[in-house]
Parts: C-alpha cells; sequence; structure tokens
C-alpha cells in the first residue's frame, strides 16, 4: 500500500514500526510502515510527534484535507531527493519568460486538448448536441500557441473552462451546476468538482516529490510561500480526465446519492459516507490499471518525468493527451 486514506474520526499510534488507525467505533488496523509513502487524512485524526516520527523515518507524507478537499497543510519527512542542478535548471526556466511561457502554453494546451476529449468521447456515444460547445472551444485552443503572455493564457483558458462547465449539463441535466463556486461550494456537483481536485492536488504533489523537481517553482500558475503551485500546473492535464470523468461516471452511472452531502444554504461539504464512497471510486481511478496501461498514479510521475528531462535538455516536454 502506497497511499493510506482515512476519512473517519481517528487516532493514529504508533507500535514500534507499525502505524495503528484507532477509529472512533471498529477494530483496530495495523498498517505496516514499510511500503507506506503518504497519508491524506480526509477527516478528525488526532496523532502524536511519536507517529509524526515514524512518518519522518520512514519517508511517509502526511496531507490534511479541509471539509471540501482542500489542502490545508502537510507533513514533509526529511531527504526529499533534491538536486542542485534541477533546481537551478528549473529557476533558470522560470526566470527566463520564452522558457516560462513556453511551458505554460504546454500545461494550458495539455488540459484543453483533454477537455476536448472529454466532449468529443461523449459526442461520439451520441450526443451530438455537444458539438456547440465543441466549436468554441476547439477555436479557443487553435489561440493557445498566439499567446505570449501567462495572463492571456490563463484568459483564454478561463473561456474554455466556460464553454466546457456549460456543456455539463448538456450531457445530462444533473451535471448542471450554474457557476462554479469553490470556497465554499455551494450544491452536489460544485462539491464533488472542489473535491477531487484537491485529491488530484495532493496526488501530483506526492509525485512529483519522486522525482528531483522542486514544487514551488511553477510556469503557468504563480509562486507562492506556502503552496507547491507545480502541482497546480500539472494537475490542470489531469483533472479532466481523473475529477471530471468521476463525476460524470457516478451521475450517468446513478451512483449519486443524497446522503453523500451535507446541504446547509449556500454551502454543501461531503458527508463521511460521501468522502469515503467517493475516496472508493479515487482509488480505483488513479491506481487500476486497464488492459495493461499504466496507472493514473504511474502517468503522473512519467509526466513530472518528462518536464524534468526537458528542463536538463534530454528531451522536450509534450503533455499527456487522453486517448478516447
Amino acid at each position: 500500500m502506497e497511499t493510506l486514506y482515512l476519512t473517519k474520526d481517528v487516532k493514529l499510534a504508533r507500535e514500534h514500526s507499525t502505524l495503528v488507525v484507532v477509529p472512533s467505533e471498529g477494530p483496530r488496523r495495523r498498517v505496516p510502515i514499510e511500503g507506506l509513502r503518504h497519508v491524506i487524512v480526509a477527516g478528525e485524526a488526532q496523532l502524536t510527534t511519536a507517529v509524526l516520527g515514524l512518518c519522518g523515518h520512514g519517508a511517509v507524507r502526511v496531507t490534511i484535507l479541509d471539509w471540501y478537499g482542500n489542502v490545508v497543510g502537510s507533513f514533509e519527512p526529511k531527504g526529499s531527493p533534491a538536486a542542485g542542478k534541477i533546481h537551478l535548471l528549473q529557476a533558470a526556466a522560470r526566470l527566463d519568460p520564452i522558457r516560462r511561457i513556453g511551458l505554460a502554453r504546454a500545461f494550458v494546451l495539455g488540459a484543453a486538448r483533454n477537455i476536448r476529449a472529454n466532449l468529443k468521447y461523449r459526442a461520439y456515444r451520441g450526443n451530438r448536441d455537444l458539438e456547440r460547445s465543441l466549436s468554441p472551444i476547439e477555436a479557443l485552443i487553435a489561440r493557445i500557441p498566439e499567446m505570449e503572455t501567462v495572463e492571456s493564457l490563463m484568459g483564454v483558458e478561463g473561456q474554455i473552462r466556460a464553454f466546457y462547465y456549460d456543456a455539463w449539463g448538456t450531457i445530462d441535466h444533473r451535471l448542471s451546476f450554474g457557476a462554479r463556486r469553490r470556497r465554499p461550494p455551494n450544491n452536489p456537483i460544485n462539491c464533488l468538482i472542489s473535491w477531487f481536485n484537491g485529491l488530484a492536488y495532493a496526488l501530483v504533489r506526492h509525485e512529483i516529490a519522486k522525482t528531483h523537481l522542486d514544487d514551488c517553482i511553477s510556469f503557468l500558475h504563480s509562486s507562492q510561500d506556502a503552496r507547491a503551485s507545480l502541482a497546480l500546473d500539472l494537475s490542470e492535464i489531469f483533472k479532466p480526465a481523473i475529477c471530471d470523468t468521476l463525476i460524470f461516471e457516478a451521475v450517468l452511472r446513478d451512483q449519486l446519492r443524497s446522503e453523500w452531502f451535507h446541504q446547509e444554504q449556500e454551502v454543501c461539504r461531503l458527508s463521511e459516507k460521501g468522502r469515503a464512497t467517493t475516496l472508493e471510486l479515487w482509488v480505483r481511478k488513479t491506481e487500476d490499471r486497464v488492459q495493461g496501461e499504466p496507472s493514473f498514479r504511474e502517468t503522473i510521475r512519467q509526466e513530472a518525468l518528462a518536464l524534468e528531462r526537458d528542463l536538463l535538455g534530454i528531451k522536450e516536454y509534450r503533455p499527456w493527451r487522453r486517448q478516447i
């Protein structure tokens, strides 16, 4: 097991080289530290410095999510595979306007193509009404290579997402969610978008940590203190294929249940049942290999390594594309 997800109110304890999960109800669970690399806490949890010491010695990251799936903090183990050469090359690329805009275009193009692939997949399955949304998205994708500033790129990306989200109701009326609301989300679909996007950010950040990249130095998003902005860059490429597809599947397969959510006026958050069920869907989506192909977790790590190879001058970075 590489990642341990905790959704119930639990206490984490240490017994020698074993992490012990003690839920408020039910039996204890013992998880050997060997092979574990990431603990994601999506509920209330108590832990001690002894637990953090075990995680530190075992090179295990601990990520804390709030009720809406936002990463609010993490414990970083000592000994990440830092490399001065990569750090300097990454910083130089970030400070070089031509290099930065080239990589920023690649991230936006990767995200846009995968957005288009999502809609084309549904169109090929008989929903011809989606052509009305695909046409302006195609036109905006064609403009991406022309953008000379990160701000203009972000503007084009915003327009693409506006057409994309507007098309969700055309896929199924239950996918309509009005305006995008993040903090806090105001309805179940907005809630699921925020939740899965937060999980994607945590996953991409964890896979970046297996490389020599500095996750604080980004190219599309602004580099800020206390934020792994490179994870935001790379996660844009994968959110349509993982996060949005999970939402489509849950709705179209009639899996969505009212008990997944707590709705209070203009605030919607996942219930304990909702967190547990959606995490099961998430694990299957990101960990399973389909027809021998790499899992999404493995693909994300390869994406980070491809960016590293670009910085080293070995091979030009090309963003991952979903095959329809």
